[in-house]
């Protein structure tokens, strides 16, 4: 069968485009070496928000000079994300390089080629997530070293807020956070609970596999806990006019306005 015999033989059909499906859809660009946001968000996304990923190398090591290099590829990264197809929102997902680089660059990255739509990184997202519970005094459990908690803190204060309690882990090799144990967060938290008025406690980075425990934690001391990657999620639906509906992860996510 030659291919104007096939031609014949094959049965031509028309469709009817479908419409995009009526979700949230989130546009990321994560760090090749996190280890965590994906297994976080898939118990969040359920059937309100569906999530598009790249991913942009950032050499090993938790430095600010490290953090900072990320920015040459978060442009690139962005416009490969699902190409063609319109997004709601667009995330950057990395906390310290968010802080380090700077929100408005990271955002204007994000966009270059996809228009005027909203983004936002965990580091923005953590601040919106504080002022949407009232919350002045926050408390960090950080895995970073001393100088980029240092930023971490000068950031904060910038922004309004009172740190009234840090701790760190020192952890230089990125492919180490993801390992922080539970027990290593209660024996933090009890600590940055403990006589600091602490309004709010924030676990700083999205490799931390903070998500499944949180609703745990919030029971155990009493205290809002937001983690980088259910404030990522929970900025990223309301920058989109949509309430995240996420039971039992934590106040900020329990579909609250």
């Amino acid at each position: 069968m030659n291919i104007e015999q096939f031609n014949d033989f094959e049965i031509k059909l028309t469709f009817t485009p479908a419409p995009r499906p009526d979700r949230v859809h989130i546009g990321l660009v994560q760090l090749a070496n996190d280890h965590t946001l994906e297994t976080d968000w898939s118990h969040l996304l359920a059937e309100q928000a569906s999530l598009f990923s790249n991913r942009v190398f950032k050499k090993n090591g938790m430095t600010p000079e490290a953090l900072d290099e990320v920015a040459a590829s978060i442009g690139a990264a962005a416009l490969l994300v699902a190409d063609g197809l319109p997004m709601d929102v667009m995330a950057f997902a990395c906390t310290s390089a968010s802080f380090v680089i700077g929100e408005e660059k990271v955002s204007n990255l994000l966009t270059e080629g996809r228009g005027d739509i909203p983004t936002t990184n965990p580091w923005s997202a953590a601040k919106a997530a504080f002022k949407h519970l009232n919350a002045k005094k926050i408390a960090i459990f950080s895995p970073y070293p001393t100088d980029v908690n240092y930023q971490l803190k000068l950031r904060l204060e910038d922004s309004g807020f009172e740190l009234v309690a840090l701790i760190g882990l020192g952890i230089m090799d990125d492919n180490m956070i993801h390992k922080a144990s539970l027990s290593s967060f209660e024996e933090g938290i009890e600590i940055l609970v403990k006589d600091t008025g602490a309004e709010a406690i924030f676990m700083s980075c999205t490799s931390l596999r903070a998500v499944e425990h949180i609703q745990y934690l919030e029971d155990k001391y009493g205290i809002p806990i937001i983690s980088s990657n259910s404030a990522l999620f929970w900025h990223s639906m309301q920058l989109c006019g949509k309430t995240a509906k996420c039971s039992g992860y934590g106040k900020l996510l329990n579909g609250e306005k």
